[in-house]
């Protein structure tokens, strides 16, 4: 009888190539699924692999997402070092034209 297993493994190789890509596209779907669950800072985009946010940001916006900066703030990174200025951005509404593509690619 064949195990599931190496399937499962194979699935789990595959979404962990899909999470850590620095393609554009992959970049923007990562902002948007990290601010579903609340505002976010420049170095949290960093640390999610994310090099150019203040770039994929303006992107999104273009695209119709209201992502407005809604502070600046001093953070520390992973090494210790102070970062004055850090933006802070949050999701106040989805565009609605991604969101149609997005519902058409499922059906």
């Amino acid at each position: 009888m064949k195990s599931a297993r190496p399937t499962e493994v194979k699935a789990s190789a595959l979404d962990q190539r899909r999470d850590r890509s620095t393609a554009t596209e992959a970049q923007r779907q990562r902002i948007i699924e990290m601010l579903r669950t609340g505002p976010k800072t420049t170095l949290d985009f960093r640390r999610a692999g994310i090099m150019q946010s203040q770039t994929r940001i303006f992107e999104l916006r273009a695209r119709g997402y209201d992502l407005p900066t809604v502070g600046r703030v001093t953070v520390a990174d992973d090494e210790g070092y102070m970062h004055a200025g850090v933006a802070v951005y949050e999701l106040l509404a989805e565009s609605e034209a991604d969101a149609t593509l997005s519902l058409q690619e499922v059906l």
